[in-house]
């Protein structure tokens, strides 16, 4: 998996200085973790908006999602999104998207790290021989 590259900031940036972005009140640090993640799935969403662009948003897109579902298993996503995106304006959503792409591509080279480990062969030790039973 490589990582995003840096035409994702350039996007980013693009969509959160759109005018549904602007309209939005300037908005404080997210209150919790799955608040930060579920920014990162709305910047994950513009970021996607750009069809070269696409793939590796949603990868990162999952990736969110899949932090939120182990946090909040209950969350209505779509509801709490709602919510959070009323929250950002173009500047939020500017930070968001740099500090969320860095998550991913941290995440990417750790998937790398781990990809590497196993790119020799794994000698899986023989299980021990089991006494012999001797006839009585």
């Amino acid at each position: 998996m490589k990582t995003l590259p840096n035409v994702l900031f350039a996007v980013a940036l693009t969509c959160a200085a759109s005018s549904a972005f602007a309209q939005r009140a300037s908005a404080a640090a997210p209150a919790s973790p799955t608040a930060s993640d579920i920014r990162c799935m709305l910047a994950m969403g513009a970021i996607a908006s750009n069809p070269n662009s696409r793939q590796a948003a949603t990868l990162g897109a999952y990736y969110f999602q899949g932090r939120i579902s182990a946090r909040a298993p209950n969350l209505d996503l779509p509801v709490a999104m709602k919510a959070e995106v009323a929250r950002l304006d173009a500047a939020a959503m500017q930070n968001e998207a740099k500090r969320c792409v860095a998550l991913v591509n941290q995440a990417s080279q750790q998937m790398q790290q781990v990809q590497a480990a196993f790119a020799k062969p794994i000698t899986v030790p023989a299980a021990p021989a089991a006494p012999a039973s001797t006839p009585k």
